[in-house]
């Protein structure tokens, strides 16, 4: 799915906004559309897990304090890491998203 986005941000990239008719730009208009729906759900589900993962580590972190139990402490750290992992790839899906914006806005600007 990265890859489709990539491809769908390089054939905006090489567009020339000036000279396509209104029905090009429509048809973009509901391409750009359609990704920025994907790329919400996508979002959605990142910032979902992301706020298991932090509530069951913080859940076993507690529970290592209370038990002194040193595989809490491993699972709550595999748990922050992995969370960790959601956090980072919401912030590129997130810099995706607003060339996604980007781009709208142009083509909202040329109607």
């Amino acid at each position: 799915m990265e890859k489709r986005f990539r491809d769908f941000l390089r054939h905006l990239d090489k567009l020339d906004w000036d000279v396509l008719s209104d029905e090009e730009l429509r048809e973009e208009r509901e391409g750009i559309e359609l990704h920025i729906n994907v790329m919400n759900q996508e979002m959605l589900k990142c910032v979902v897990i992301f706020s298991a993962l932090l509530i069951c580590s913080s859940i076993l972190l507690s529970a290592c304090f209370i038990s002194k139990s040193q595989l809490c402490f491993l699972f709550a750290v595999a748990f922050g890491v992995v969370a960790a992992l959601f956090g980072k790839e919401y912030f590129k899906n997130r810099d995706t998203m607003n060339r996604l914006y980007s781009f709208a806005d142009k083509i909202a600007q040329l109607f």
